[in-house]
């Protein structure tokens, strides 16, 4: 079961397991980093500067506690938040809308 509320930007967000927030462009960088893109190409990519890329990263990190990508794709995929039967990893249909 989820929770829908809205961001302060009024973008809808849903909320999973634990009650972290995942938005459709914080969804879009966690696929992105999980396939293995740089900042610099997410950037490119999402139309967003990569200081906006690191900063949704370092969020991410920090909600999920993991010093580093690897370590945030990982607990991605342990929290179910990244699926595990895609290539390159989607995230989970029940995470974000």
């Amino acid at each position: 079961m989820r929770a829908m509320d809205n961001d302060q930007k009024g973008c809808e967000v849903s909320q999973p397991v634990g009650g972290w927030a995942l938005s459709s462009v914080q969804a879009r960088i966690l696929e992105g980093v999980a396939a293995g893109f740089s900042s610099g190409r997410l950037s490119r990519e999402l139309h967003l500067s990569s200081k906006t890329i690191d900063y949704h990263v370092r969020v991410m990190s920090d909600k999920l506690q993991a010093p580093n990508r690897v370590s945030l794709v990982s607990r991605a995929f342990v929290l179910q938040i990244l699926r595990t039967d895609s290539w390159p990893p989607r995230i989970a249909s029940e995470t974000v809308d």
